[in-house]
């Protein structure tokens, strides 16, 4: 008789305990969220604030090396983009995304061999002064044309080219600056060999 009277009893504070665990953790849970929603939205309006964006042009001293011992010679051109410099560091350190037309290849003996490539590096760019800054980063690039006429049997110009981009540039007021890169290839143009060696030197411009 006991126990049917008690058992009724501890069943029910049991349930009501469970409730109200069962509530404390869905609030719990709807907090968190909230709180994480709210960190995601500042740093998100943060980071918008912080981005700048620009321009950049300039002239190309494109190569080729390495490839089937073939003596190439520099090819001049040019290069044309855009970027955004977003801030990591406020004044120090930024990541610069870039999207660029750039008009590279090389030159034998009389002939001119043009490959030309939409590419997209991003930039680690670190400000040693306000006026100073170096830069680093990977680039992958898309071949858009070529006037590479190739025989029969033979090995077409590769669509995607990897490369390794380092420079440094002078930093003016207004948003004007003066730089200078160099893009290593990272992957053979071609199942002949041969990768791309860039020389860049141009003028950017920030809004």
């Amino acid at each position: 008789m006991y126990f049917t009277s008690i058992n009724p009893y501890i069943w029910q504070k049991n349930n009501s305990i469970l409730f109200l665990e069962n509530n404390l953790k869905l609030n719990v849970m709807k907090v968190i969220k909230i709180m994480f929603f709210s960190l995601c939205l500042v740093a998100f309006t943060s980071t918008v604030q912080a981005q700048k964006f620009g321009v950049r042009a300039g002239l190309n001293i494109a190569n080729v090396t390495g490839g089937d011992g073939l003596d190439t010679k520099p090819l001049t051109g040019i290069y044309a983009g855009v970027f955004k410099e977003i801030t990591i560091v406020p004044l120090i350190f930024f990541l610069q995304p870039e999207l660029q037309y750039s008009s590279q290849g090389f030159k034998i003996e009389d002939t001119n061999y043009s490959i030309n490539y939409i590419n997209i590096p991003v930039m680690a760019k670190v400000y040693a002064m306000k006026m100073f800054s170096l830069e680093a980063g990977p680039q992958v690039g898309f071949k858009i044309s070529d006037n590479i006429d190739v025989p029969e049997g033979g090995n077409e110009i590769k669509t995607v080219d990897t490369a390794f981009a380092g420079g440094l540039g002078l930093n003016f007021p207004f948003g004007l600056g003066i730089n200078a890169r160099y893009v290593m290839g990272l992957s053979e143009i071609s199942k002949d060999g041969g990768k791309n060696q860039v020389i860049q030197l141009g003028a950017s411009f920030k809004f």
